[in-house]
This record gives C-alpha cells, sequence and structure tokens, in this order.
C-alpha cells in the first residue's frame, strides 16, 4: 500500500490477524484485567444500552462508554465529531501523529495513547491493557478475530465503517446513545443531511457523467460495495466500471480492482477523479499544488491517454483523501457533484460545509481547494 492515503477504504484478511503472543502474557493480562473490571462493575451504575450494528449484530454496553479503541483514522474522527474523543484510550497507527507528520496537528491529542499497530492486524494486548470497553471497528477489518481475542477481557466489538456514507448516516442515532453523545451525533447528522439536500436540489434530471475513479494506484478503480464508488454515484456520477460487481464487498478488490488500461480508454470517462499523489501521507497539513499537478501530468501523460474526453476537457482531478472521506465521504460527494456540475452547483460554497466538519474536528477550517487539484483550474 502506498503512503499517498492511508485511507483508501482499507483491505484485510479477516482471518490473518495476529495471535496473542503467548498464553503466558494473555493470562497475566486476564487476571489484571479480570481483576479491575470486577472492581470497576461493583460500582458502575451506567445503563446498559444495546444498539444493532452495521453487521445485524445486537451489541450491549454500559453506556456512556468511557474507554474505546478506534482501529482507524475514519473511526477516531467520528468519535470525536460527536463529541467523545477523551473516551479514546488506544489507538492505530493511521492516528498516530508521530507516524503521518501532515497530521501532528490535526491528532496532537492523541500522540500519548498506546499505539496497538496496524489495523489490519491490531496488538491484541495492547488494546486490551489499555481499558478499552469498546473495540469500534469496520466491517472490513478483523472483527470476528477481535471478538474471539477480546472477549475474555470483556471487551465489546461493535461494527460501523464509518468510511462508507450510507452506513454511517444510519448508525449515527445508534453512537450518540452508547457513547452519551446524542446531540453531537444529532449535529453531525444535521450536516450529512444538510448536504443530501443540496445534492437532492442540485441534481435532479442530470444525466449522470461518466467518471474513471483511480484509487491511489495506476488503473486501481473501485467497485459497488466500496464507499468511493457509491460518493462518485452522490455526487451525480456514472462509475464506469460500477458494472464489475463482486459478491464478497468486504474484500480488497472492491477498494482496489485493477483494470486494464486499455479498457479505461475504450470506455472514455468524462472525467477523471484520482485519490493520492505518489509516495505522500494524506492529512490535514496539505500538500503543495505543484505536487498536484505533477500528478495530474503523470495521468494525463499516459500513453493512449489523449484520445479520452476527459483529458482533451482538461477534466482531471487530484485529491487528498483528508477532506474528500471526511463525514463518511459525504464531503467527497459533495465536492464530486461540483467537480461534475459547476454551473449547477455554482452558488454552493462546499467550503462552509467542510468548516462545519472541522469545527466538529476541533480545528483550524481550511478550504477545499487546499487538498484538489484540478486540470482546468476551476476545484
Amino acid at each position: 500500500m502506498r503512503k499517498s492515503t492511508i485511507l483508501s477504504d482499507l483491505s484485510v484478511n479477516r482471518r490473518g490477524a495476529l495471535a496473542l503472543s503467548g498464553a503466558l502474557a494473555f493470562g497475566s493480562l486476564l487476571s489484571v484485567q479480570g481483576f479491575s473490571q470486577a472492581a470497576f462493575a461493583e460500582t458502575d451504575d451506567r445503563k446498559t444500552v444495546t444498539i444493532t450494528d452495521e453487521l445485524g449484530r445486537e451489541v450491549s454496553v454500559k453506556a456512556p462508554i468511557k474507554a474505546v479503541y478506534t482501529d482507524l483514522w475514519y473511526q477516531a474522527e467520528i468519535v470525536r465529531a460527536i463529541g467523545a474523543g477523551d473516551t479514546i484510550v488506544s489507538i492505530d497507527q493511521s492516528t498516530n501523529p508521530a507516524k503521518n507528520p501532515a497530521n501532528k496537528d490535526y491528532f496532537a491529542k492523541f500522540a500519548s495513547l498506546p499505539d496497538a499497530g496496524n489495523y489490519n492486524g491490531p496488538n491484541w494486548e495492547t488494546i486490551a491493557a489499555s481499558g478499552a470497553e469498546v473495540f469500534f471497528t469496520r466491517r472490513n477489518a478483523p472483527w470476528q478475530d477481535a471478538i474471539e481475542k477480546l472477549k475474555p477481557f470483556g471487551i465489546e466489538v461493535v461494527v460501523v465503517s464509518t468510511w462508507d456514507p450510507k452506513v454511517l448516516r444510519a448508525q449515527l442515532s445508534n453512537l450518540g446513545k452508547i457513547f452519551g453523545q446524542e446531540k453531537g451525533a444529532a449535529d453531525l447528522a444535521a450536516l450529512y443531511d444538510d448536504i443530501d439536500a443540496v445534492l437532492a436540489q442540485h441534481l435532479k434530471g442530470v444525466g449522470p457523467k461518466k467518471v474513471y475513479f483511480e484509487n491511489n494506484a495506476d488503473f486501481a478503480t473501485s467497485l459497488p460495495g466500496s464507499g468511493f464508488h457509491d460518493t462518485i454515484v452522490l455526487g451525480g456520477g456514472k462509475n464506469i466500471f460500477g458494472d464489475i460487481t463482486i459478491a464478497n464487498t468486504g474484500s480488497a478488490s472492491v477498494h482496489t480492482y485493477t483494470v486494464d488500461p486499455v479498457e479505461i480508454i475504450n470506455r472514455n470517462p468524462d472525467v477523471i477523479i484520482h485519490n493520492g499523489v505518489d509516495g505522500l501521507a494524506a492529512g490535514y497539513a496539505p500538500w503543495d499544488q505543484t505536487q498536484f499537478a505533477a500528478q495530474a501530468q503523470r495521468i494525463i501523460d499516459r500513453p493512449g491517454w489523449s484520445a479520452i474526453k476527459a483529458v482533451q476537457d482538461k477534466n482531471v482531478i487530484v485529491f487528498s483523501n483528508f477532506f474528500f472521506s471526511a463525514l463518511g465521504k459525504q464531503l467527497g460527494a459533495l465536492a464530486v457533484a461540483k467537480w461534475l456540475y459547476p454551473d449547477r452547483l455554482a452558488d454552493v460554497d462546499v467550503d462552509a460545509y467542510f468548516a462545519r466538519w472541522l469545527k466538529a474536528q476541533g480545528v483550524e477550517a481550511r478550504s477545499v481547494a487546499d487538498y484538489a487539484y484540478r486540470l482546468d483550474g476551476k476545484v
């Protein structure tokens, strides 16, 4: 996986997660954790709340949750955005600001938290020792392994793919309940719904433009089942490879499906949208516009691509996933609509909606133009 995004809807080997390192260490942790939980339970007067997560699993937790492990950057953002950032007691490597200078300021508050490592195979002992009550994860994560490994510690597993726009909106009220942050969740839902209303109003009756979406690698696209595919559709586009379906939508292939470059030319997209700049990690600190421009140039210089309508019309966009995947990619959908139909959305200020998201993250507002580049200069 290249550095240019942590965060292209991540693949996992569901059964390849790390085993606990040694029965002795496991037993010691179990003993200590069991004692502390027993002592804590005697004075815990919180109510038990049961929700149905994304996978249809009924999960019961003591609410409000006091300690959570967030297994990906997206998960941490949503917990923080609803007002529960202080409950995060352990993080994965994508949220660790020491491992991504672009997020030095954005995730500074989490710098001292224990890092459980790779989101595809976390260190279960680190999570257990952190005191987490909940493992907050995605459907394309090793959640089955998490259930098995963390059950002895009384840690519940809640599955909500916060990178998926439809799933996130449907689950926001549940997250508000279990974190005791109903108002924060409602505010986030309002932002989502405001964007939805803009999309519905301005895209009514459009004939979808053909979009080739490239996900952080040459000729790697996204298929139905990926949040990126949904974002293109929500933004009024038609994924030129949307006809390719894979039964297992939790597999890596729906996010990074390699296609024949000749077939891209043959399908002749109206717009090309590329996620990432080769070799750069996405984050709150934006890349230089010359780096975006160089990536766009590499794309249009590919053999035969001068025949593609998107290249001829200079409708080639390179973006940073930091802004595009905000709010479950709902901000990305609004940006896509603006890129595809600039006349229809001429009165829509994408920056205003992005500012509401960044305010919920506790950082200063920035312009979407800091995180995207278009050949014709009309980001």
